[in-house]
């Protein structure tokens, strides 16, 4: 497998076969040039993870050529090779965008040598994958521009919302919590004749049941204790717009009745008042519940379920969507770069692997998270690496290998050492006994203990 393809500009032609053998036995595709000139026009027509260059060339220094090329190409690392007479200048390459620099003669039996140039590639191909990702990002903004994806059964959902969205149907959209209910909400609503009207998102887990009715039909001044003066409820402040009910299932039934009223009628009545008043509201509601179970049971309206449920949407988990993954990190580190005013270049593959292997139960919101802070801990110019990812994350991807063969390893040898030792824990380490116990021949279980490295004298009683 090729490691990488490194550009090698070297007015010496010895030291360019010398290192084309040396690189290429090594795995990596190796172009060699002797004037910097025609190197800039490989640059320009071909794709190098790395260039190594000679700081004095007759054409155009090393640093000059840096210069040149970082015009037009801002991925591919640059190693300058250079004198220890002219370590300054390597240092000011540095400041110019160079990854790093060697000193002549280069001494590829120095480990710290193919280090360099190891992670000099390394950063080339993350940044190429960034910019591959912030491509992908703007081909797969849809209409409504929010909503990140290429998930076939994300796309197939964003192509329903453009459909519904213009008609004042009612929507219910299930989905775990932190998967994005509120972003198709929001499209819905930015795609339909209510665009530029209020949308108005209510989590009614947050609102106790006693201030429910207040909070959503408003009330009149004196119609209860503390009632100082008119207030108008959610429902009213968004006339002519959107109100999403975020986990509908948590309002009570009494307030259930009222919902309903309202959506037959289109009309509300704030507490305390005689008259009602005419509202234009699109109702999108959301769960995370069964809602036909609790109607089965008795905690949901049956009428009020079959009136919001016009149009059913149901949004995957995100552990069911892994190949958005890529792309809501890349989002994700853009927008806490802008926010945090910092400039992470991106994330290591072995990090990234990590998030996708991980099992996200707090979904979308969960994974935001992690990535700001995330961001946070890195340094500028640099790359989220394993070390700034949340322990769980790392704790639980690392305790559990997900390939068949080595997961059945494991917990095998976690299970037969446990097994192994209460059996020699109950009969004081006695063999012959724990056999007996095991109903399995003695000999079979010296083979065992001696397998799973296990010492039967750690369980023999003391006299």
């Amino acid at each position: 497998m090729e490691k990488g393809k490194i550009l090698i500009v070297d007015d010496e032609e010895d030291i360019l076969q010398s290192f084309e053998v040396i690189l290429e036995d090594e795995g990596y595709k190796v172009k060699t040039v002797s004037k910097a000139k025609k190197a800039l026009e490989l640059l320009k027509n071909d794709d190098f993870d790395l260039v190594l260059s000679d700081m004095r060339m007759p054409e155009m220094t090393g640093e000059e050529f840096l210069i040149k090329m970082r015009k037009f190409n801002r991925i591919t690392s640059f190693i300058v090779m250079t004198a220890y007479g002219t370590i300054e200048n390597a240092v000011k390459c540095m400041k110019e965008g160079a990854f790093h620099y060697i000193t002549k003669p280069v001494d590829f039996n120095d480990p710290k040598v193919w280090k360099l140039i190891e992670e000099a590639v390394e950063k080339a191909k993350i940044l190429k994958e960034n910019q591959k990702l912030k491509q992908e990002l703007e081909i797969r903004r849809s209409d409504i521009d929010f909503i990140i994806t290429k998930n076939p059964t994300m796309l197939s959902i964003i192509e329903f919302v453009k459909k519904i969205a213009p008609f004042d149907n009612t929507v219910l959209i299930y989905g775990e919590s932190g998967v994005g209910k509120e972003l198709i909400a929001r499209g819905i609503h930015e795609l339909s004749p209510r665009k530029g009207k209020p949308f108005i998102a209510v989590n009614c887990a947050n609102i106790s049941g006693e201030l429910m009715e207040a909070e959503f039909f408003g009330y009149k001044k004196g119609a209860f204790t503390g009632a100082a003066e008119d207030k108008k409820g959610i429902l009213e402040k968004a006339d002519g717009g959107t109100v999403f009910l975020d986990e509908i299932g948590e309002v009570p039934f009494d307030i259930q009745a009222k919902f309903l009223r309202f959506l037959e009628s289109k009309e509300i009545r704030r507490i305390g008042d005689e008259k009602s008043i005419k509202v234009d509201v699109r109702i999108v509601a959301a769960t995370n519940r069964d809602l036909k179970k609790m109607v089965d049971e008795g905690q949901f309206r049956d009428d009020l379920y079959y009136r919001i449920g016009g149009f059913k949407i149901e949004i995957p988990p995100l552990r069911e969507r892994k190949d958005d993954i890529p792309l809501l990190v890349k989002h994700f580190i853009d927008e806490y770069n802008k926010k945090y005013d910092k400039n992470v270049a991106g994330i290591k593959p072995d990090a990234l692997e990590i998030l996708i292997k991980y099992d996200w139960p707090g979904n979308i919101r969960q994974l935001e998270s992690i990535i700001s802070k995330a961001i946070i801990l890195a340094e500028d110019e640099q790359f989220i690496e394993v070390k700034h990812l949340d322990p769980e994350v790392k704790m639980v991807v690392e305790d559990f290998p997900l390939e068949y063969s080595k997961a059945k390893k494991s917990y095998t040898e976690k299970f037969m050492k446990t097994y192994l030792g209460v059996l020699l824990s109950i009969t004081g380490g006695n063999i012959s006994q724990a056999a007996k116990l095991a109903k399995i021949e003695r000999q079979s279980l010296q083979k065992l203990l001696k397998k799973y490295r296990i010492d039967p004298s750690r369980y023999r009683k003391q006299a």
